[in-house]
This record gives structure tokens, C-alpha cells and sequence, in this order.
């Protein structure tokens, strides 16, 4: 037996171990505030299915305990639109503003904020766009979307393409040391896969025989995939051959993740 093997599979299942448990052990990030124009309506339509008080209309300040603010506008920003997101800054708090009617030379909205929506008249609220927006500007996404199924198909794109690029750029590395580094990337995505879940997250962290379940399948993956980069190899170029099968197994891993979250009656 290879002991510098065992060694490392034992350092892997450690970090692997310790991955999952800060995810599992992650507080609630708060929730979204949503504020200005035709704010009532907007938090009808993010709210659908979610936990109460998760979206909830705010007022011209910062509302203490958010994670993420949406300010919606009508035409020019108002002093109240410019007071709150300069506040909002400078408390750190993240602003996703959405514009309705925007005209054709009006930018002023890209320098408030990089979360932008152009919402156009008669079209109603791009409802998916909006989530997508409240993801990339939210920290904590996944819990957040645990509570607010509309973010739900934003956030899981989003950590799936995100661990895809990784896996790949890792793999391209083609160096001594990366593959347990691939190896918590790809973890770190099946935890935070199973977080957009109430239910699955919660099964997670009162059963250690379903943590221990989670840890064992994707360590048993790595192997597996080591073994069909091997075999790639023979007939592809060696970096070709490891990026493409850690991108694929990344991929592959997400997919069964949401299969079991979705079992769970997620």
C-alpha cells in the first residue's frame, strides 16, 4: 500500500470534511429589501413560495438586517433614489436597481450600481433577470435562495458555471497538487448545491451519516474521474484530456445534486 496515497487521501478527507461543515454551519445573510416604485408589486412576485417577511417592501433608508437592497425607479433618479444608494454604500450593503421605462440615452443608473434591470413599459417586471441581478450582488446566495424559490434556478446556474471554470482552470494546471484542490471545488459546490435546499441542508446537519454519505461520494468521484482522465489520455492530448473530464465531472456532480434535492421534496 502506497502510504504517501493514504496520507493524502486522509488530508483530502479532512479539508473535505471541514468544507462542509462551514457551509452547513453558515448564518442567514437577511433578506431582501425592496423599495420604490411599484415596490408592493415587485415583492408580490419575488415572494411567490417563499418564507414570510424573506422579500418585504422598504422605505427611502437602509433597512438594518438586509442582504441585498432593490431600489426601482421611474425615469430620472430622484434625491431620495441618490441619498438611499449612497447610504447603501457606505454601509456596505449591496443595491440592485431596476429601471422602468429607461430612456434610450440615460446611463446614469451603471454608475450607481453595477446590478442594473431595464424594465420596459407594457412588459412588466423581468422577474428572472431581477433574481439573477440579486444573486450576483448578494453575499450567502444559496441560503438565501433556500428561502426565496425565485432565486433558486439563478443561484444554481450560477455555482455550476462558477465550479465548472474552476475545475477546468485547476485542471489545466496540470501540476503535482491539484487534484485535491479540484477535489474541494467540486465538494464545495455539491455543499452549497444541497444549502439552496431547506430540507436537504437540514438533513445534512442532523444526520453525520448523510454528511459522511455527501464526503464519500465525491471522494469516490475524484477516483473515478482520475481514472477516466487516464483513459482520455490515450487518445487526447494530456492538458486537453484533464480539462475536459474535470469539467465534465463537475458538471456531472451538480447534476446528480440537484436530483437529490429535488428528492428531498425540496
Amino acid at each position: 500500500m502506497n502510504v504517501g496515497a493514504v496520507s493524502g487521501a486522509a488530508r483530502e478527507a479532512r479539508s473535505a470534511v471541514q468544507v462542509l461543515r462551514e457551509e452547513l454551519a453558515a448564518e442567514h445573510p437577511g433578506f431582501v429589501a425592496v423599495t420604490g416604485v411599484l415596490a408592493e408589486q415587485l415583492v408580490r412576485e419575488l415572494a411567490a413560495g417563499a418564507e414570510p417577511g424573506e422579500v418585504r417592501v422598504g422605505g427611502d433608508s437602509v433597512t438594518p438586517g438586509a442582504a441585498v437592497l432593490v431600489r426601482v425607479i421611474a425615469g430620472d433618479p430622484t434625491d431620495a433614489d441618490l441619498a438611499l444608494v449612497r447610504a447603501a454604500d457606505r454601509g456596505g450593503f449591496p443595491v440592485v436597481l431596476v429601471q422602468l421605462w429607461p430612456q434610450a440615452d440615460w446611463t446614469l443608473p451603471f454608475v450607481l450600481s453595477p446590478f442594473v434591470v431595464e424594465c420596459r413599459a407594457g412588459e412588466g417586471f423581468p422577474v428572472g433577470e431581477i433574481a439573477d441581478r440579486i444573486v450576483d450582488a448578494a453575499a450567502g446566495s444559496s441560503l438565501l435562495a433556500s428561502r426565496i424559490p425565485r432565486l433558486r434556478r439563478s443561484v444554481e446556474r450560477k455555482l455550476v458555471v462558477r465550479s465548472v471554470v474552476r475545475a477546468s482552470l485547476l485542471a489545466a494546471l496540470s501540476r503535482k497538487g491539484t487534484r485535491p484542490a479540484l477535489t474541494l471545488e467540486q465538494l464545495r459546490l455539491v455543499a452549497e448545491l444541497s444549502a439552496v435546499s431547506k430540507e436537504a441542508r437540514a438533513g445534512l446537519r442532523a444526520e453525520p451519516a448523510a454528511l459522511g454519505g455527501v464526503l464519500g461520494a465525491v471522494l469516490a468521484s475524484g477516483v473515478a474521474f482520475r481514472q477516466v482522465a487516464r483513459a482520455a489520455r490515450l487518445v487526447l492530448p494530456a492538458p486537453v484530456a484533464e480539462v475536459a473530464v474535470a469539467a465534465a465531472g463537475t458538471w456531472a456532480l451538480a447534476r446528480a445534486a440537484k436530483a437529490l434535492t429535488a428528492r428531498s421534496g425540496a
